[in-house]
């Protein structure tokens, strides 16, 4: 009897371990562009115009201290960072699951709005196709990244002005003024933000053992949606030290079309299948125990 229960025991952690890791695909998103990012130091004063197609790709990156899968993810996108190809944007979300304290109610909203409610890691490239989940569907995630940055943004020769005129410790004021081409997105609305990024802060409760974590946006901004404008911003606190950045970013929003298909979720967007719940491995077992005494009996 004593051989039975350990083997039924044995079956049931195998079978709880299992499970189906598959690559997902890079996939485009039903949303406009998230284009833009110029910056400064909040401490600075900065006049800046620059073409939008010399600037970085933007890289929102939906993560978590908790996530270990996330970690691959982040130094993929680090490594591109280091080339100059893009700026990654690390969203914390889910902030009654993280005691960081990274992560915000707005930040986890613009997750849900923009890409669906989904478990990091999450990566969206210039707003138009996203990634989830850390395995590669190339021979690396770096790779997978940079082909994702290949899609058109149809922008035409767009370009962006950015000032930034600190006022007081905790705020400053923001003038931008777009020049775009937006004829190719004629449903589109335009969201003019600015974001809040604080380049490095520490936290060494997170289980996914990194302790210091990048590019952590604390703060979202929405300046309207005029091209051209002025605002007075509020910065947040720092979690640590002195290094918060103020980025203008630009995003289009197109209106979602409702699911023509009552109760067709589009597909589920996971990397990994999840195994039979526990009560369900625990009849499993069960049975299979039952089994093996009724033919020893």
């Amino acid at each position: 009897m004593r051989k039975i229960l350990a083997f039924s025991l044995v079956f049931f952690f195998v079978m709880m371990s299992a499970s189906t890791s598959v690559a997902k695909p890079a996939v485009e998103t039903s949303n406009g562009p998230v284009f833009g990012g110029q910056h400064t130091d909040v401490n600075n004063q900065s006049n800046q115009t620059a073409k939008i197609s010399l600037l970085p790709a933007v890289a929102e990156d939906f993560t978590a201290t908790w996530c270990t899968n996330c970690v691959k993810v982040e130094h993929a996108l680090d490594e591109l960072e280091v080339e100059g190809l893009l700026q990654k944007y690390e969203f914390h979300v889910n902030p009654d699951l993280d005691e960081s304290g990274f992560g915000s109610e707005d930040i986890t909203q613009h997750l849900d709005s923009r890409y669906g409610a989904e478990s990091p890691p999450l990566v969206a490239i210039n707003g138009t196709i996203k990634k989830h989940g850390s395995l590669p569907e190339s021979d690396s995630l770096v790779n997978d990244y940079r082909n994702m940055m290949q899609s058109p943004l149809d922008l035409g020769d767009a370009s962006s002005s950015f000032i930034w005129a600190p006022s007081t410790d905790n705020m400053g004021v923001i003038t931008w003024n777009l020049d775009a081409d937006l004829s190719a997105y004629p449903e589109a609305t335009l969201s003019v933000n600015a974001w809040i990024v604080e380049q490095s802060a520490e936290f060494d409760g997170g289980s996914n053992g990194q302790g210091t974590y990048f590019d952590l946006i604390r703060q979202i901004t929405d300046l309207g949606s005029n091209p051209q404008g002025t605002a007075n911003i509020t910065l947040p606190t720092p979690h640590d030290g002195d290094d918060l950045e103020v980025h203008l970013v630009y995003l289009l929003n197109i209106p979602p079309v409702e699911d023509s298909v009552p109760g067709d979720s589009g597909g589920e967007d996971t990397e990994t299948r999840s195994v039979p719940g526990f009560g369900v491995m625990i009849t499993l077992v069960a049975g299979f125990s039952a089994a093996l005494v009724a033919r020893r009996i």
